[in-house]
């Protein structure tokens, strides 16, 4: 033991507090306590896209947009249905007059503003719409293969049905006619009236059959 007499050499001194630096360095003041962060749970595994799709195709032609009502589009500045936004509305209210009147360049104004069949453009390659006349828009699309293929005629009426009812409740119209092709080929042809839509439950509608009953053709192979 070193004593006042006998203290200790300076070599053994320096020796000892390099030890402590190096024991300090690599433990620190105290060993780190290492957690265990808990497991998160896995995620359910996503369905893919195109069965989603498939799915909803059983229940595309049921929903439809909200149906302007130009008229009160023309008398009021403000939205009085209480779910389109001002300036949507103060869009409309500036073009009804003209869109009442049948002017074709005012419905391909509000076509391209609203974007009605932005939603179906998961179902087809390709949406065009055309005003052909006051009382009349077009409409084509170009197939799916893999839901043409699925089930191809409840595809295409679905489809039909579906861009009918949105076009019909954007413009003041009074049938739409839509043609469905794969490639260069016309797969079917309808003309869906607005007074055939009227009163209809289309929870309950089967879309072939409506399709059908509005005189729609089917050109499959």
């Amino acid at each position: 033991m070193p004593d006042e007499k006998n203290p200790v050499p300076v070599e053994e001194n320096e020796f000892m507090k390099k030890m402590k630096a190096i024991a300090s360095d690599f433990w620190g003041e105290k060993p780190a306590e290492v957690k265990e962060e808990p497991e998160k749970p896995k995620a359910a595994p996503k369905a893919p896209k195109a069965r989603k799709q498939q799915n909803e195709l059983d229940t595309l032609w049921k929903v439809a947009d909200e149906t302007v009502d130009w008229t009160d589009a023309l008398s009021h500045a403000t939205p009085s249905d209480g779910l389109t936004s001002q300036l949507i509305w103060s869009f409309y209210h500036e073009r009804a007059a003209r869109v009442l009147s049948g002017d074709l360049d005012a419905y391909t104004e509000v076509l391209i503003k609203s974007n009605p069949l932005g939603e179906l453009t998961d179902y087809a390659d390709s949406i065009q719409i055309k005003a052909v006349s006051p009382s009349r828009l077009e409409s084509s699309f170009l197939c799916r293969p893999a839901h043409l293929k699925a089930a191809p005629k409840r595809y295409l009426s679905a489809m039909g049905l579906r861009i009918a009812r949105d076009l019909l409740a954007c413009l003041p119209v009074d049938e739409v006619a839509v043609t469905a092709k794969d490639e260069s080929e016309v797969l079917m042809e309808a003309v869906y009236p607005r007074k055939q839509m009227l009163h209809r439950n289309f929870n309950f509608v089967d879309p072939v059959e409506l399709t059908e009953e509005c005189g729609g053709k089917f050109h499959l192979k």
